[in-house]
């Protein structure tokens, strides 16, 4: 079996030759596996978008519509109840401020805050521009697991994507659906 961590695509089961290095990319030496490089920062846990008293408002309005709406389609008291509630449950929500995080990225986990990943249940990751803030997204194997977003500073961004490349593929994309909603409710 081999015991290269690097990831390498196989079209149909066939051998292929090793990918060639790229400027950028880190470097493929026999001591790769055995070096233990690690990384620390400390980042935002998510963003945080400021909300004014209309967005408040906003939220309370579209809430009692809905409440409405599923009342009078549903004539049922404990949908609208769940409803309305919910809409307060994402108020309250809104209020908290992200906490700072302290991670560490070394050759095999990733440690954010007190819990450790181990880079072995991702599958891929992918690197997310949202205007002056820059993310990685490490999609998991698991089915139901979410994805786990990082954030760092753009300084950082060559070392971390360098050092997680070695072990995953690197994926196209940026925000799923349910992403993209949330940024446009600013949440």
């Amino acid at each position: 079996m081999n015991d290269d961590n690097s990831w390498e695509y196989k079209p149909d089961g066939k051998e292929v030759s090793a990918a060639p290095d790229l400027p950028g990319s880190p470097a493929k030496t026999g001591t790769q596996s055995s070096q233990n490089t690690t990384i620390s920062w400390s980042a935002s846990e998510y963003i945080d978008h400021t909300r004014g008293s209309s967005w408040y408002l906003a939220l309370i309005a579209g809430t009692i519509a809905v409440a409405a709406l599923i009342y009078f389609i549903t004539k049922d008291y404990f949908a609208t109840g769940v409803v309305g509630f919910m809409g307060a449950i994402v108020g309250v929500f809104a209020t908290h401020k992200p906490k700072q995080v302290a991670y560490e990225l070394s050759t095999s986990s990733l440690k954010a805050g007190g819990k450790v990943y181990p880079l072995n249940i991702f599958k891929s990751f992918a690197l997310i521009h949202e205007g002056a803030l820059s993310s990685v997204s490490l999609i998991p194997i698991k089915r139901f697991m979410p994805p786990l977003s990082i954030y760092f500073d753009p300084g950082d961004e060559q070392k971390i994507v360098s050092l997680l490349g070695g072990h995953l593929p690197l994926e196209e994309g940026g925000l799923d659906a349910t992403e993209r909603l949330a940024r446009r409710l600013r949440f």
